[in-house]
């Protein structure tokens, strides 16, 4: 099944953006992101899967004017901060950002990737995750371009290398961009109402993302069974690729 490519994302700010493009996209372990250096320069990712786009890195350091394209181009931007970091200066840069966007772009759909989770207990992840959600949209009321910046559609994740939220996170963003996703969601009740499986998701195997599932929620422990899964069979399928001729 092809999807229309999409026209692109794209990723801003530092905080562990790098790792997430390399453990999502390349198959980068988890534990080997360590060691990534920083991105200094503007990239440009053709991922061509289930679902084709592009995936433009830009470092924290550079300016958004700095792209070489129109925001107009972008059908999603996603901002990685760091919910160990001062992640007051991110904020500031964010809500600049935003306020950019919605001159020239107002239908663009803007991901907030709070990361590295991985680093805080499960009480203090989500008392830092519920802070920043309320400082942003404060800072968004406060805005004198507040009146356009809040129509923006607007969705939090709480996201790290070392589980499934990443992939849980980066799904969602996808499926908001697929025109068909109402008939595939559709397509999978129906699966699942003659069935009688209990979920139902349609995998891109090479990345991991789901583009799409039905209509029951998605529970956390069956999609990471689901994932690996996946995994196992990815890695155990080139044994068998020629077995049958």
């Amino acid at each position: 099944m092809n999807f229309p490519a999409l026209r692109g994302w794209l990723v801003v700010c530092r905080s562990g953006k790098t790792s997430v493009q390399e453990v999502v996209f390349n198959s980068l372990p988890p534990k080997d992101s360590f060691f990534l250096e920083a991105t200094s320069k503007i990239t440009k990712l053709d991922i061509d899967s289930m679902v084709a786009f592009q995936l433009w890195d830009c470092p924290g350091s550079r300016e958004i004017e700095d792209l070489g394209v129109p925001l107009s181009y972008f059908q999603s931007i996603i901002f990685v901060l760091d919910i160990q970091d001062d992640y007051y200066s991110p904020i500031a840069h964010l809500v600049h950002l935003i306020a950019t966007v919605a001159e020239v772009n107002p239908k663009v759909h803007l991901e907030v990737f709070v990361h590295k989770a991985e680093a805080l207990s499960d009480e203090f992840k989500v008392e830092h995750f519920r802070h920043i959600q309320s400082r942003i949209i404060d800072e968004l009321l406060d805005h004198p371009a507040s009146s356009i910046m809040t129509n923006l559609p607007l969705n939090f994740y709480l996201t790290s290398v070392y589980d499934h939220t990443i992939y849980e996170a980066f799904s969602r963003v996808v499926q908001r961009l697929v025109p068909q996703l109402p008939t595939l969601e559709n397509l999978l009740n129906t699966l699942v109402a003659n069935s009688g499986i209990a979920k139902a998701f349609l995998f891109d195997v090479t990345c991991l993302l789901y583009v799409a599932t039905d209509a029951s929620p998605v529970d956390n422990a069956s999609f990471e069974l689901c994932c690996d899964y996946v995994q196992t069979l990815t890695s155990f399928s080139n044994l068998y690729k020629y077995a049958i001729k």
